[in-house]
């Protein structure tokens, strides 16, 4: 993608190779909730993975984007990785997920406001693994850039 983004009155050119992400969320929301969060992209591929958010409901946010064309990714995906330190490398392993984050930075937020309160570790990275498109056939991540996430909220 490429373009302009305006913030404050000000453009800002966004170069070839860039990527963005949406996230909208709307409906009634449980009062403790956390969840994992990724999105990574290099030329012709981009994969979303999420978890724990979805879990129980029988649907997924997951989906591998191959030259333009979204495969859907039903799969219940299993995290790992250390909370003790974020750096290190995540695994997000499913049916016909095998994959492998590796962070760069770290990014926390936190707010805690007594009973309301939020904390997220962000970080930023490079993918590696692979993938199962929807013909069967596997796709590898290697070179993706983008970021995995952990987040947990009382609101």
């Amino acid at each position: 993608m490429r373009g302009r983004l305006v913030l404050d009155g000000r453009e800002h050119e966004v170069g070839e190779g860039a990527f963005a992400v949406l996230d909208h969320g709307r409906g009634k929301w449980p009062y403790s909730v956390s969840w994992n969060w990724a999105a990574g992209s290099a030329p012709g591929r981009a994969v979303q993975l999420g978890g724990k958010w979805t879990d129980g409901t029988g649907l997924t946010e997951n989906a591998l984007i191959l030259d333009g064309r979204l495969h859907k990714i039903g799969a219940r995906l299993e995290w790992v990785y250390d909370r003790s330190d974020w750096m290190r490398p995540w695994r997000v392993e499913g049916d016909g997920v095998e994959v492998e984050f590796t962070p760069f930075h770290e990014k926390v937020s936190r707010t805690e406001l007594g009973v309301v309160g939020s904390e997220t570790h962000q970080c930023f990275g490079h993918f590696g693994g692979r993938v199962r498109a929807d013909d069967g056939g596997w796709v590898g991540l290697d070179g993706l850039t983008g970021w995995a996430e952990e987040a947990r909220n009382r609101w």
